[in-house]
């Protein structure tokens, strides 16, 4: 894996268990269509169920190549299948961010 120096994260709310849940789900059951895009490196999907939330991180060799995600109708596509899917009871905050420091097998590519 390349060094990321970029970074998406996506913090959702859920209003109840049951809309968690679906969160949850909707990310297992998704097309899959960010990993097609060029600079994309990585996703990692974390649920703390004790807060009711789900961080969603990104990884990329640019915020260019984010941008151009965002900007793509693969993204307006997975976007509205999850609409699609009524994910009521939620709410999102984005975020970027410059990656200062990447380090462990991981980002190595040692194992």
């Amino acid at each position: 894996m390349s060094r990321p120096v970029f970074a998406a994260a996506n913090r959702i709310r859920a209003s109840s268990p049951g809309a968690l849940e679906r969160v949850v789900e909707a990310f297992r059951g998704r097309a899959g269509r960010i990993e097609e895009q060029p600079g994309f490196l990585g996703l990692l999907v974390l649920a703390d169920r004790g807060k009711g939330e789900v961080l969603v991180l990104s990884l990329w060799e640019s915020r260019e190549a984010f941008r151009a995600w965002v900007e793509s109708d693969a993204f307006r596509e997975a976007h509205e299948r999850a609409r699609a899917r009524r994910l009521e009871g939620v709410e999102s905050e984005g975020y970027e961010y410059e990656v200062v420091e990447a380090s462990g097998p991981l980002f190595s590519g040692e194992k």
